[in-house]
């Protein structure tokens, strides 16, 4: 899979719209136009200063470890949970995924031969 603007943009809306705000409600927040947000969320482009600015912003409230992986999903913070364990606990998630493909793609094999 490969991480394009477009993409990036989108992951960077779909957290915008979890948290229930507009363009302009983040973009007074980090003190920047409106249009901004607007062209990095629709991968038109944009500065890198805003782009990390967003991604600083939302990692309060998201975990943006992630954004970057074919498998992201947005994923709140939680209070109850400490950062290293929640980043451990959406890992073995991955993990558990992928081995669940890798087994059923032997057990397709074994039953073919």
């Amino acid at each position: 899979m490969e991480i394009t603007l477009k993409l990036l943009g989108g992951r960077l809306k779909e957290m915008r719209k979890a948290m229930g705000m507009l363009q302009g409600d983040v973009a007074k927040h980090l003190d920047v136009n409106q249009n901004a947000i607007s062209r990095i969320e629709n991968g038109a482009g944009g500065g890198i200063s805003v782009l990390l600015s967003l991604i600083n912003y939302y990692s309060d409230f998201y975990m943006v470890e992630h954004i970057l992986s074919p498998k992201f999903e947005v994923v709140r913070r939680s209070d109850a949970v400490p950062p290293l364990e929640s980043v451990a606990i959406e890992r073995l998630k991955l993990w558990k995924e992928e081995f669940n493909v890798e087994v059923e793609q032997i057990i397709h094999l074994l039953g073919e031969g």
